[in-house]
C-alpha cells in the first residue's frame, strides 16, 4: 500500500488512474524512481523512466500537460513523460 504521508503531489489522469510523485525518504535509493501511475485500487500500472546516468537522481516535481507529463529531476533535467507508460516518447 503506497505511503500517504509521503505524497507530495497526486494527479488524475484519467480512467481511475492517478499519478503520485512521492517525497524523498530516508533509506530510499539513490536514483528513487517515486513517479508513479496507480490505478484506481491502488496498484501500479508504471514508475517513471529516470534519464539514463549513473549518479544519484530522482523526480521533485510534476505537472500535466495534456496526455504528457512534464517532470523534473534532481539532477536538474525537466523531461516530457506518456502519461500512458511513463517513459519519454522515442
Amino acid at each position: 500500500m503506497p505511503d500517504l504521508a509521503r505524497v507530495e503531489r497526486s494527479i488524475a489522469i484519467g480512467g481511475g488512474r492517478r499519478v503520485v510523485l512521492y517525497a524523498a525518504a530516508a533509506g530510499d535509493e539513490a536514483r528513487a524512481r517515486n513517479l508513479v501511475c496507480l490505478d484506481r485500487d491502488g496498484r501500479v500500472v508504471w514508475r517513471g523512466e529516470l534519464p539514463a546516468a549513473s549518479g544519484p537522481d530522482r523526480f521533485v516535481a510534476v505537472e500535466r500537460d495534456g496526455d504528457t507529463l512534464l517532470v523534473d529531476t534532481l539532477s536538474g533535467r525537466r523531461l516530457a513523460l506518456s502519461t500512458g507508460t511513463g517513459r519519454a516518447p522515442r
